[in-house]
């Protein structure tokens, strides 16, 4: 679970940035990790995958060099308790065989953190978790909270003299050791329309005064075993969460970087308002909304301006104040963001197999506020925009084609009724379930975001 949020230390955070930065290009010069997203659902299969032609890893720089041996004068100081591997770290990754999620956690933060403790030595060492996310959504669930609980309960087992902290401000400026890590739905026969028969794990340390990778781990957990079901947060934000900062994260976390890389460079960039944000997270989970806001406040400069996590943290904390109209004003940036964006993943969410929205507590109010926004923005703007709509994978392939453009098409005719100009500018298609985030075909809150629509600013015709 989530530790309590340390006292709030104030001090200049872009200096952090910084010096995050500087680390980095320091010890790689102008090495760049890539920063293209991951592919939203790759499955893995079990065989190895294999990085091209990997670099020899460097041993770390120690913080703290030891004195010179008394019988040894004039001798050149040698790094204490820092012993190196006799060969570079494996980047050859395969894909085990699927056991249960405790069982595969174990046996991946086990290696993990052997790995690094191969690279590290025992040198007592701050170690902060970056909230692992589902790769599809970008939001922390019910297990990928359990997962980050269960490695924090390893290191602590394995490796005494490293004292794990939480992602906050004050925890980053001591440059830690920062864990990351998802979990992805897959299938081996990498099917589109296929229910899912695994969920993928990726783990990878970071050593934040090199900024590199020291350390990574790949598994796979029965699907069974996973609860893919959003925190409060995240279940209660107006849009899911692939935006460029969770894409940074998740190229540093998975295949994109290898034993020894640097990190995802605009991801160490976006880490002090990614500690931020954190806070605010905690703080409304804690129902603690006026400083949730405060803190959202505070990242929003900091932030990349199109942070879905920041301007849905804003709409929400101003919704939940009884601020209508700051949570219009909020829902506003959304809306341009994923225009300019050309896509934005708004979640109008629908009952199981109906074209009628969902009527929990004070969606409606909502849902309306959003169209009403939807049909303002778009008509200030001279571009057509696709609404595609989605199911769950319950069904036949032919009734979910023909569910998800009747959603697209319900929704259609609602932004028309609000402004009469975009009735030559919209058009509407289903894709059935062959994009479906979750997959499972539950039908209940875990797979709720596969029942949505989504915008996408599309050529003029």
């Amino acid at each position: 679970m989530q530790a309590p949020r340390l006292p709030r230390v104030r001090r200049p955070w872009t200096l952090i940035a910084g010096a995050v930065a500087v680390a980095t290009l320091a010890a790689c010069g102008s090495a760049r990790a890539p920063v293209a997203p991951a592919p939203v659902a790759a499955p893995v299969v079990a065989a190895p995958v294999v990085a091209a032609a990997p670099a020899p890893v460097p041993a770390p720089a120690p913080a703290v060099a030891a004195a010179p041996a008394p019988a040894a004068p004039a001798a050149t100081p040698v790094p204490a308790a820092r012993p190196v591997a006799a060969t570079p770290p494996s980047n050859t990754f395969v894909a085990p065989a699927p056991v249960p999620f405790d069982d595969a956690i174990a046996r991946a933060g086990r290696e993990l953190f052997e790995q690094a403790r191969g690279q590290l030595g025992n040198e007592p060492r701050a170690l902060v978790v970056d909230p692992l996310i589902d790769a599809n959504t970008g939001a922390q669930t019910v297990s990928t909270v359990r997962m980050g609980a269960q490695l924090e309960s390893i290191v602590k087992a394995q490796n005494a003299s490293w004292q794990v902290k939480p992602l906050t401000r004050q925890a980053l400026a001591e440059r830690p050791l920062l864990l990351i890590g998802t979990l992805t739905p897959v299938n081996v026969e990498r099917a589109i329309d296929t229910p899912p028969d695994a969920y993928r794990v990726w783990l990878t340390l970071i050593d934040l005064r090199s900024g590199r990778v020291v350390a990574k781990q790949l598994d796979r957990a029965t699907i069974d075993s996973v609860n893919p079901e959003p925190l409060k947060f995240y279940s209660d934000s107006p849009t899911w969460h692939r935006d460029k900062t969770v894409a940074a994260y998740i190229n540093s976390c998975q295949i994109n970087t290898k034993i020894g890389d640097p990190a995802d460079p605009d991801y160490l960039a976006r880490l002090p308002a990614a500690a931020l944000v954190n806070e605010a997270i905690m703080a409304y989970s804690e129902g603690k909304i006026p400083a949730a806001q405060q803190l959202y406040k505070e990242a929003e400069p900091m932030a990349d301006p199109g942070d879905l996590r920041v301007l849905n943290g804003l709409y929400l904390t101003s919704w939940q104040l009884g601020q209508k109209a700051a949570a219009k004003d909020a829902f506003g940036k959304l809306v341009e963001s994923g225009l300019e964006l050309k896509r934005l993943p708004v979640k109008l969410l629908f009952q199981p197999g109906r074209t009628s929205f969902n009527a929990i507590g004070d969606l409606p109010q909502q849902y309306a506020l959003w169209i009403e926004s939807l049909a303002q923005k778009a008509g200030q703007t001279d571009t057509c925009v696709r609404i595609v709509g989605h199911t769950s994978r319950t069904g036949s392939a032919s009734v979910n084609e023909r569910l998800s453009r009747q959603r697209a098409e319900a929704v259609q005719k609602l932004l028309e009724r609000n402004n009469r100009a975009l009735s030559t500018r919209l058009t509407a298609a289903g894709v059935g379930s062959r994009e479906a985030l979750v997959g499972l075909g539950t039908d209940d809150a875990r797979d709720a975001l596969d029942r949505r629509v989504e915008f996408r600013v599309v050529d003029c015709v």
